[in-house]
């Protein structure tokens, strides 16, 4: 088993088991009062909901998690040092959209930078969504002055005019509304939100794009090394919308009556029709936070059941492209290339969750 794939089952075993003190707790509350937001970071086998302290769990949980937490070696740990060495001198002058969004991943503490890669994608790359979130997300960063790039256009209406249907930029138009002050519109934006048929942030899309630059990379290393590397970079990609959504949904200062209310509705919207798990279990746990009543409450519980039934189906599901990778064989680490390759292409184009629950229910893994 690989080592993603045992840190995202460790994730869930500790989930089912630190739900039982959780729900404990719960009880011991006033029944209305909403319990507080586990931070929700990414995605697909990274990282999710905070867990309870593994003081809480039972030992065997416990260790489960120590242990997928423990670093594993690499067979192409020089190869990997050496390509992101040169990888990072490379992107340092790009001039093709992709290899833009793939130099801002690195820009880590230089938003400048960021923002003027991402600028750089987005207007040569119009209609790719991926470029447009990506840019928006980056905007929302507050900097004094306001950057050029982000000052010129909004960046967050842009994305939504340009991408009809998803519900996420028009949720963070809610949160930008609700730091102007402006209550009413942050409830509209909420409202609109909740009633969009699909939320999307793209990052389904991430490996991809690192898989179809790395892919003929210019440095003789074996292809599962940049495979490999292709993966990981993808993993570590941040999300942008998770202190939006809970200053938006789960702070009780900001939060009204209408709002809440809009806010419970966005949860169970997001719960059922988000792009990734970690759009949805974040929903779910909006849900649960704004809900009206005990009986809105067990609702929210039972979707976010829901969720992790399906994200740990998708979980067994997954091909093991990663050990297949690591083989000593060559024919092995050709198959793991495959496997990762396809993996890629189909959450680019289905999503996440979409391409995840294709593959459980082609495997009888429903």
């Amino acid at each position: 088993m690989t080592h993603t794939k045992l840190r995202r089952i460790a994730w869930l075993a500790a989930i089912a088991f630190a739900a039982i003190p959780a729900l404990a707790a719960a009880q011991a509350r006033n029944p209305m009062e909403p319990p507080p937001l586990a931070p929700v970071v990414e995605g697909n086998g990274a990282k999710g909901p905070a867990l309870q302290p593994s003081a809480a769990l039972p030992a065997a949980a416990s260790a489960a998690i120590e242990a997928a937490a423990a670093p594993r070696p690499s067979r192409w740990r020089a190869e990997l040092d050496r390509l992101d060495s040169d990888l990072r001198l490379r992107l340092l002058a790009v001039d093709a959209p992709r290899e833009h969004w793939l130099a801002a991943q690195f820009d880590l503490t230089d938003i400048a930078s960021k923002v003027h890669n991402l600028a750089a994608a987005r207007v040569a790359a119009p209609d790719d969504r991926l470029y447009l979130a990506s840019l928006a997300f980056a905007c929302m960063q507050p900097t004094q002055p306001q950057l050029p790039e982000c000052a010129a256009v909004d960046r967050l209406a842009d994305w939504a005019v340009r991408d009809q249907g998803n519900g996420v930029p028009t949720f963070l138009l809610g949160y930008r509304a609700l730091l102007r002050g402006q209550a009413n519109a942050a409830v509209a934006y909420v409202d609109e939100a909740a009633a969009a048929p699909r939320f999307d942030d793209y990052w389904s899309q991430g490996p991809q794009q690192w898989w179809g630059y790395l892919r003929g990379y210019p440095l003789p290393i074996d292809p599962a090394a940049k495979a490999k590397a292709a993966a990981t970079y993808a993993l570590e990609q941040d999300l942008g919308w998770t202190s939006a959504l809970h200053l938006l949904c789960a702070d009780p200062r900001e939060r009204s009556e209408p709002l809440r209310a809009a806010c419970a509705k966005l949860g169970q919207a997001l719960g059922e029709r988000a792009a990734t798990f970690a759009l949805r279990r974040a929903g779910a746990r909006i849900a649960e936070i704004d809900a009206a009543d005990a009986k809105s409450r067990a609702a929210a519980q039972a979707l976010a059941a829901r969720i992790l039934e399906a994200s740990a189906a998708c979980t067994l599901a997954e091909p093991d492209f990663e050990s297949a990778l690591e083989a000593a064989d060559a024919t092995l680490r050709q198959r793991g290339i495959g496997e990762f390759e396809a993996w890629a292409a189909a959450q680019a184009k289905e999503g996440e969750v979409g391409a995840c629950s294709r593959r459980a229910a082609a495997t009888g893994r429903r």
